[in-house]
């Protein structure tokens, strides 16, 4: 697994880039790709602002360093309102503006402090993602949705699917 920041970075990317290709298509059971997305977004600004983002405005003085670019971009990884396709785009801007400006800013840096930086940011990172917003779906068997739903009184359960179990114990506990 890659610890050095400048190859956390791009490995993100990529991730970041699947995320947003698969917002295009149409997503069966408990998977919302834009939710998905923006989780992934939101943890990655998140962990890259605690260090990597003032490190490389430091290192990257001669390009100009877009914080107001960086700035537009965190406040939609965290709106709670956005589309898909804003999402998608706030996805490209980021990948572009972190290929411009912070991957060469980081790769000026010495091999320990890179090192460091990317266990640093994949801890934030993973972090942020288990932190995620409250009502995140957590991936359970139907037959544990079952028995949640059994113990919650909630009527037809047997004929229900693991999405409908999901949403039935997810509106019970919105109601309380």
């Amino acid at each position: 697994m890659a610890v050095d920041i400048a190859l956390v970075l791009r490995s993100e990317h990529r991730r970041l880039r699947e995320l947003a290709a698969r917002c295009g298509r149409t997503s069966r059971g408990f998977h919302d790709p834009p939710s998905d997305l923006q989780k992934a977004l939101r943890a990655h600004v998140l962990a890259a602002a605690a260090e990597v983002y003032p490190t490389a405005a430091q290192k990257s003085t001669a390009n100009g360093w877009p914080a107001q670019e960086f700035a537009e971009i965190r406040k939609a990884a965290e709106a709670n309102t956005i589309s898909a396709d804003e999402l998608v785009r706030a996805v490209e801007d980021l990948v572009d503006a972190e290929m411009q400006f912070v991957v060469p800013a980081v790769e000026s840096l010495e091999l320990n402090a890179r090192r460091r930086m990317g266990k640093v940011f994949r801890m934030r990172r993973d972090a942020n993602l288990r932190n995620g917003d409250p009502g995140s779906r957590r991936r359970r068997s139907q037959t544990e949705l079952y028995e949640m739903a059994r113990r919650a009184g909630v009527e037809h359960r047997s004929s229900m699917t693991q999405a409908q179990l999901q949403e039935a114990l997810e509106a019970r506990s919105r109601h309380r």
